[in-house]
């Protein structure tokens, strides 16, 4: 997938998490989303912020929300932790439990 079209996956992501309440699960959400983008843009490993953003969508109150949080987080985490050829799959960050 193409650098485009992971930042519109990423906007839809952050979008999502512009629209939660002010608690802090919330804000630490938030916090975890635009620490992703800020791997993202460095071009680093995504794999410890993307755990740390589906331990803290887990612990948002169950909802519509938090469904559409763990859905666009699950996809940006497909686009972006894809096996390289000459790398050990078994290595790979696993899919979030819904």
């Amino acid at each position: 997938m193409d650098r485009d079209a992971r930042r519109q996956l990423f906007d839809t992501l952050q979008r999502y998490a512009g629209w939660l309440d002010r608690d802090r699960m919330s804000v630490m959400v938030r916090a975890d989303v635009r620490a992703l983008g800020i791997v993202i843009d460095a071009s680093a490993d995504p794999s410890p912020s993307l755990l740390t953003l589906d331990t803290d969508i887990a612990r948002l109150p169950g909802g519509d929300l938090r469904k559409m949080l763990r859905t666009a987080a699950g996809q940006l985490r497909r686009e972006l932790i894809v096996p390289r050829a000459d790398e050990d799959v078994s290595f790979r960050v696993p899919p979030a439990v819904s």
